[in-house]
């Protein structure tokens, strides 16, 4: 068992729960592998911040589907993982990336995840999303990688 922290980012619990991608059976696997512990014993500690239920509600609210996200959020929230939140030092330290990465085409909510994690000491993100890539201060994994 390992004691390194990873962060769980939206677009897993997004794929694991939606439709056909080449990226649900990773990711739905990862939800598994958190809800029964193997996760734990096999990669780590897994961690996410409190911006992600804003970005997986926020999707579903788009579309009209409100119980849903509501469900999908409380689902995720239940499975234990270490949440962290979002304060005035990770705001300031996007910010602080945001005038590095102005530019690149790194979303905001990407650069708050990429705070986060740098604040709290997190080196790696398990995401689809390869603009995490581009951010020396963090390592993607990619959910099939795993």
């Amino acid at each position: 068992m390992s004691d390194e922290r990873l962060l769980i980012d939206t677009n897993i619990v997004m794929y694991a729960g939606g439709g056909e991608h080449r990226y649900k059976e990773s990711c739905a696997g990862i939800i598994l592998g958190i809800a029964d512990r193997s996760f734990w014993r096999n990669f780590g500690i897994p961690a996410t911040d409190t911006e992600v239920f804003q970005e997986i509600l926020y999707r579903y609210a788009l579309t009209g589907k409100w119980e849903t996200g509501i469900a999908v959020c409380r689902d995720f929230l239940t499975l234990g993982l270490e949440l962290l939140p979002i304060g005035s030092h990770e705001v300031e330290k996007m910010l602080e990336l945001a005038q590095v990465y102005k530019g690149t085409g790194i979303p905001p909510r990407d650069l708050i995840h990429a705070a986060v994690m740098i604040n709290h000491g997190i080196e790696k993100i398990i995401s689809v999303d390869s603009h995490f890539d581009l951010i020396k201060e963090v390592r993607r994994v990619d959910p099939r990688d795993g």
